[in-house]
């Protein structure tokens, strides 16, 4: 199905009527006011926030209109990724404010941990965010324990890492009192999970992501269909839960595998059930759970379709459950407690907060911005791709980024030129020679020239 027409349409008829009925309140839901005393920053009482990420979704395109009418309920959050050393993001928070709802940041050191230092890079960011005067969940460098974090944070241990996520966290608390600090390690290893935990006084929120997936790392010989995400919940809501509200700051499940190409619709429901069922009847101190709403395989980035908009089954069955009152549309919180002076200084310029003026149609196409890259991404073509047509390309760049120009290049040599935001190019397939062939972009910004990886491709 392709409408989301359609989509509705299908659920509908899945759900009932009378179910959808229930369902279909896109108004924000009442949120207990129960004395919070003994409650962590921005803690419900009870039932557990929903959330999810949705800017490169192709069904919605970052839209959260769009969005929750296809899920027929408000949601509570929504999240992005942003480099440390990048912008605050505060268009993309202007957005999530116009909806009602809380950010959710996923703050990553992907330059490396020795450039997290005491600076006014991040004492000006804690100042923007706390400007918001909104609750902001802030999950700092998360899923460490994974063996990608070495590489990925140039991390030298957890001793590193603890001291940072510190930092952080007290550089928060100086500057922006309204950020919840989220320390979110991946379900998996457990062994070392213990030794990066930073202590209660910095974390806010104890997060975990878990992906439950039909194969791992797109490998066929590798089945993971029998693996219960559950029990991955378990190890850190018995470890912590006593302490801090639990944060699922990611799941998922795969909808379509590259590596069997195989749909999976039916395992991913399964699992969906089953994970969504059991935060609501056994984990009471899980206060919030995020969708992790992409099909990695049509962009190139992964192996699997977690887009539950891919199908209307999937997507009847997400509103199903979501329909239960035990999952909150929203945070509570007092706007006026955060009604205080705020020192100078910014990581935002003019040109950077005109995108939360945008439609979130100019945001996410004709602007080309991307939320979860650090450099300009050339989309169009694939790595290895075998092309025999014109070649239809396009870039997409970090958040905050303008361009001036951008010099589109074919083996190394510029054959188009763009001057205006403009972020498309038709390269006919007359220009090439059969063979072996490279693409690349190199765009002027306000930040500088900053170039994209080449990709590799072949003309027959």
């Amino acid at each position: 199905m392709s409408t989301r027409r359609e989509f509705l349409t299908a659920s509908a008829s899945l759900l009932g009527a009378a179910q959808i009925a229930r369902a279909a309140g896109i108004a924000p839901a009442s949120v207990p006011k129960a004395n919070t005393a003994g409650l962590a920053l921005f803690e419900p009482p009870t039932g557990c926030y929903i959330g999810a990420f949705i800017e490169r979704d192709s069904h919605v395109k970052g839209s959260i209109p769009a969005f929750e009418e296809m899920t027929a309920k408000k949601h509570a959050s929504y999240f992005t990724y942003v480099g440390y050393g990048r912008p605050f993001p505060q268009g993309w928070v202007n957005k999530i404010a116009r909806s009602g709802g809380a950010p959710h940041i996923a703050f990553e050191p992907n330059d490396g941990l020795e450039y997290v230092i005491d600076s006014p890079y991040l004492r000006n960011w804690a100042r923007d965010a706390a400007r918001t005067k909104m609750p902001i969940f802030l999950r700092w460098a998360s899923e460490m324990n994974g063996f990608w974090a070495v590489k990925k944070y140039g991390m030298k241990g957890p001793e590193q890492y603890r001291e940072k996520f510190a930092l952080v966290s007290k550089i928060m608390k100086e500057e922006a009192p309204n950020v919840a600090m989220v320390w979110t390690p991946f379900a998996k290893p457990t062994l070392n999970i213990d030794s990066f935990y930073p202590g209660d006084e910095w974390v806010d929120w104890v997060g975990m992501n878990i992906y439950s997936v039909f194969v791992h790392d797109g490998d066929p010989k590798r089945a993971a269909a029998d693996e219960d995400p559950v029990d991955f919940l378990r190890f850190i809501y018995d470890s912590y839960a006593t302490r801090k509200p639990v944060h699922i700051s990611e799941f998922a499940a795969t909808v379509e595998c590259r590596g069997t190409g195989a749909q999976t619709v039916d395992f991913a429901i399964a699992k969906t059930r089953r994970f969504y069922s059991a935060l609501r009847t056994d984990f009471p101190r899980v206060k919030s759970v995020n969708w992790f709403c992409l099909d990695t395989i049509s962009t190139g980035l992964a192996n699997n379709d977690y887009s539950l908009l891919s199908n209307g089954q999937m997507l009847a069955t997400y509103r199903q459950l979501i329909s239960d009152d035990h999952f909150l549309s929203q945070v509570y919180f007092n706007p006026g407690k955060w009604n205080r002076p705020v020192k100078a200084g910014t990581t935002v310029d003019a040109k950077a907060l005109s995108y939360g003026d945008s439609s979130d149609e100019m945001l996410l196409d004709s602007a080309a911005v991307a939320t979860t890259i650090d450099r300009p991404f050339l989309r169009g073509i694939k790595n290895g791709e075998i092309v025999s047509d014109d070649l239809q390309l396009r870039v997409q760049l970090p958040q905050g980024v303008e361009a001036h120009g951008v010099l589109w290049k074919v083996d190394g040599l510029t054959v188009a030129l763009s001057n205006t935001r403009d972020m498309r190019r038709n390269i006919p397939f007359a220009r090439f020679v059969e063979g072996p062939h490279t693409a690349s972009v190199t765009v002027l910004t306000n930040v500088g020239e900053m170039h994209s990886d080449e990709v590799r491709f072949t003309i027959r």
